[in-house]
């Protein structure tokens, strides 16, 4: 393959050069998320969170959840006006009309995403001076997205428990694909008005 039909390869993909950077960056900071945090049990069999296997993340992840704990118990008691759950320690509990368990985890704070999509951010290579506001509004919207889905999860396995597992994988795509639907705000709409500041 000669120099100029590799440079027209390249021409032609330019106008997709956004979606292979936001492919290339979920990958590689999904895979180095998933290889920097490790979970493990202390003394007493509590879950532990660790830093590359060095830094002790436990409190930092479960104040997170603590907070999700609240706005979910907050939620369900002022704004939906739901009864029939309890809210203790980290525990979910559905009292009626089936009565079942959800544990909420370290993993489901929304905190992966909002690095991932942070991180994305900072590493682009354009419209620096607009990433000090968009960093913080999507991280504000990704967390809330998070809140949402946590809460569309809760109350459909309040009737239908079975479908938890399903609920809770699927939510997680939808996340995701939403957080394309950011990034191709951020492609359209910042670069084109801001493409080299």
């Amino acid at each position: 393959m000669n120099l100029s039909v590799l440079k027209l390869f390249l021409e032609k993909l330019k106008p997709y050069w956004g979606m292979f950077y936001f492919a290339g960056m979920l990958l590689l900071t999904h895979f180095a998320w998933k290889y920097s945090f490790t979970e493990g049990l202390q003394m007493g069999g509590a879950p532990q969170v660790w830093l590359w296997q060095a830094i002790d993340c436990t409190q930092f992840f479960d104040s997170c959840v603590d907070a999700i704990c609240s706005s979910l118990d907050w939620i369900f008691s002022q704004v939906l006006g739901m009864d029939g759950y309890q809210i203790f320690g980290h525990r979910f509990y559905i009292t009626e009309p089936v009565r079942s368990v959800v544990s909420i985890v370290w993993s489901c704070t929304g905190i992966k995403q909002l690095f991932i999509f942070t991180t994305m951010l900072l590493c682009y290579p354009y419209a620096h001076k607009h990433k000090l506001w968009a960093i913080p509004a999507f991280g504000v919207v990704i967390l809330l997205i998070n809140l949402l889905r946590l809460v569309v999860l809760f109350s459909h396995i309040k009737t239908t428990p079975a479908d938890f597992e399903m609920w809770h994988e699927g939510s997680k795509y939808v996340f995701y694909a939403i957080m394309f639907g950011f990034w191709i705000l951020w492609e359209e709409i910042v670069r084109k008005y801001a493409p080299r500041n």
